[in-house]
């Protein structure tokens, strides 16, 4: 009935083909694809920091300044208050009690001046913390950034030599 190879019933047995040489297309390796955007979504979060870092640093600036111009003015008032005590003493237009209690006013006046240059000295230590903050969270955004750069090179050549490769064949 039907010859030799050949199933019942469905024609003539096929012919045998052979296999053809193509080459199969390489899966595109996507690691360094991925570790880029990892790395991209990583430099984000740090310009984020960064510049969190430096509004910080910003208000805290801001506080000192504020605090140093009290503590100046400060400094002044118990100035002129003890300048003006002296004169009017000197002038004998106040009586020596009048002027012992000027001089505890002023000594009052002083301790004031002596704890606002305390606060100012701790703002001033804050602040100091605070700009080495920004200044870390800068230079780690210029690290990673170069570092996202030579990735982007990398790829970016390694694309180049495979189209060049392709292109050969």
């Amino acid at each position: 009935m039907n010859g030799p190879g050949a199933a019942a019933g469905f024609g003539a047995p096929r012919g045998r083909r052979e296999v053809a040489d193509v080459a199969e297309p390489k899966v595109k390796d996507k690691r360094l694809d991925q570790l880029l955007h990892v790395r991209k979504q990583r430099l984000g979060r740090l310009e984020r920091e960064r510049n969190e870092a430096r509004e910080a640093w910003r208000r805290q600036r801001q506080v000192l300044h504020d605090s140093k111009l009290r503590w100046r003015q400060v400094k002044v008032d118990t100035a002129q208050q003890w300048q003006q005590s002296r004169a009017q003493f000197l002038a004998m237009t106040i009586t020596s009690g009048q002027f012992r209690k000027a001089k505890s006013v002023y000594e009052r006046m002083k301790k004031e001046t002596a704890q606002r240059y305390l606060e100012c000295q701790n703002k001033l230590r804050v602040c100091r913390e605070a700009g080495v903050r920004f200044f870390q969270a800068r230079l780690q955004v210029l690290e990673v950034s170069r570092q996202q750069e030579k990735l982007t090179i990398l790829r970016d050549e390694m694309l180049a030599q495979a189209l060049a490769a392709t292109a050969e064949n």
